[in-house]
């Protein structure tokens, strides 16, 4: 166990961004790659040589906008605390990161990251993840005010009162009257040759104190493992979340359940279990009137894996499910789903080629609530790419868009493209930092006249820093 450490307050990373405060003030950027194509602005922070990353990012109600991510103090990324940042809602800013923060969560000086965040409607920041202990990990669930000049509070949930085993929060989402839903795994019992029993756990806090106002799960056959991979809420405050389990036959099944908002008590669980019973995993869920959309993947064989997306309604009937892949031989990963005002699921992700393993694709389906396929496009598709979307958004009247990463011969890039209604790309960025060395766009959320997005640029230091750019729409 490393030397105690408190967190540090948010002037710990101040000094070390220069660059991002230069760029944002109109200064002359450096002579490296040129900016990114489409871009309003961007800010770099990396406040190590080693890997500095934002993970998510949320707009709060007065227009500003948010990231959370962690960074690492070694290269091997065994020492990382957690950080967030607010950057202004004004395009015309001198300097658009407004303020930063950072945490040690254990104040233990071990690994912290960061999996989710949300705001909520006071525009308070929650941040969720994973932190070690002294034998496992915890689940960590940290607040902090408007202007991130303070944390009211910052919860640990461990698996076990000795700590011994592994707990982790993988998603988080807030109720308009402020309260915290937060959903993930937990360990049960002790690892056996079968593998590690864990629960599907979901917990709603106070977003006064932190204290629990209730938890709930699903532990499925004895001995099996359940993990919660993502959350939503319906209008009447609901809950649902999706992950994977496995079952009586240890193969592994995606998993949809809905909680009763009001006291946690478990309305339904779902279950889909492909074909072939083969590994079934879930990846997102999104909720839209009575409509729960509900991503993953299911394996035929070794070597190909479809994507799966289902429709069910709030008393848990599946009008649908669809399965599709690119063709015979490649592996599908849907990272993320969302919906449209006219009743359609968008759902994006990256697809594997075997076994020329060097060889991906980045995908978009487009389903109607009916379950129709609207229309589908692979993009950067041949034997040099390597191409993944990692996040998606959707407007009212259809418009989409979506950001991740591609490799062309070994060289990255920070990736983000707009498509039409009807699946005709408007138009597509790709950046490589200002190192020229790639990047990699995690999450989106819209702003003020753009799309904020966030992740990380590779540096000639050998790490990354974190990057915030903004889009026009």
């Amino acid at each position: 166990m490393g030397r105690n450490r408190q967190p540090r307050n948010r002037t710990v990373v101040a000094a070390l961004v220069l660059l991002a405060v230069a760029v944002c003030a109109g200064a002359a950027a450096p002579a490296r790659a040129a900016v990114p194509v489409k871009s309003i602005w961007w800010d770099v922070l990396g406040p190590t040589t080693a890997d500095d990353r934002w993970v998510d990012v949320a707009r709060g109600p007065d227009g500003s906008l948010y990231a959370a991510g962690d960074f690492a103090f070694d290269p091997f990324g065994t020492t990382t605390d957690v950080m967030v940042a607010k950057f202004s809602a004004d395009d015309a800013a001198a300097s658009h990161l407004l303020q930063s923060d950072e945490i040690d969560v254990s104040s233990q000086n071990v690994s912290d990251l960061a999996q989710a965040m949300a705001v909520d409607g006071s525009g308070a920041l929650i941040v969720v993840g994973t932190t070690q202990t002294a034998t496992g990990s915890a689940w960590f669930v940290a607040k902090w005010n408007p202007d991130l000049t303070g944390r009211p509070w910052t919860k640990l949930f461990a698996a076990s009162p000795l700590q011994q085993w592994n707990a982790d929060a993988w998603d988080v989402a807030c109720t308009p009257a402020g309260d915290v839903v937060v959903c993930g795994t937990t360990q049960t019992a002790a690892s056996t040759s079968k593998g590690v029993p864990a629960s599907l756990v979901v917990r709603k806090l106070s977003g006064a104190t932190g204290d629990v106002i209730w938890k709930n799960g699903y532990a499925g056959p004895k001995g099996s493992y359940n993990q919660g991979t993502a959350v939503a809420l319906d209008a009447a405050g609901n809950v649902y979340c999706t992950g994977y389990g496995t079952n009586a036959k240890g193969d592994s099944d995606i998993l949809v359940a809905k909680f009763r908002g009001s006291d946690g008590s478990r309305r339904w669980v779902r279950r889909i279990d492909g074909p072939r019973h083969r590994a079934d995993e879930a990846a997102d869920i999104a909720v839209r009137g009575t409509a729960v959309y509900v991503t993953g993947g299911e394996y035929v064989n070794a070597r190909t894996r479809d994507a799966v997306v289902a429709r069910y309604t709030a008393t848990g009937r599946r009008p649908w499910v669809r399965t599709w892949r690119e063709k015979a031989g490649t592996v599908e990963y849907p990272a993320a789903l969302t919906t449209d005002g006219r009743g359609n699921v968008v759902v994006v992700g990256e697809g594997v080629n075997v076994p020329i393993v060097t060889r991906e694709h980045a995908f978009v389906l487009k389903y109607s609530g009916a379950g129709l396929q609207r229309w589908r496009r692979i993009a950067y598709d041949s034997v040099s790419h390597m191409a993944a979307w990692d996040d998606v958004l959707c407007d009212s009247v259809g418009d989409i868009w979506t950001g991740g990463h591609m490799v062309v011969a070994g060289s990255a890039s920070y990736l983000m493209a707009r498509y039409s209604p009807t699946g005709a790309k408007v138009w597509s960025s790709q950046w490589k930092g200002f190192d020229g060395l790639g990047g990699d766009c995690a999450a989106l959320c819209f702003a003020n006249g753009g799309v904020f997005t966030a992740g990380k640029i590779t540096t000639t230091a050998g790490g990354g820093d974190a990057a915030a750019i903004k889009y026009e729409r």
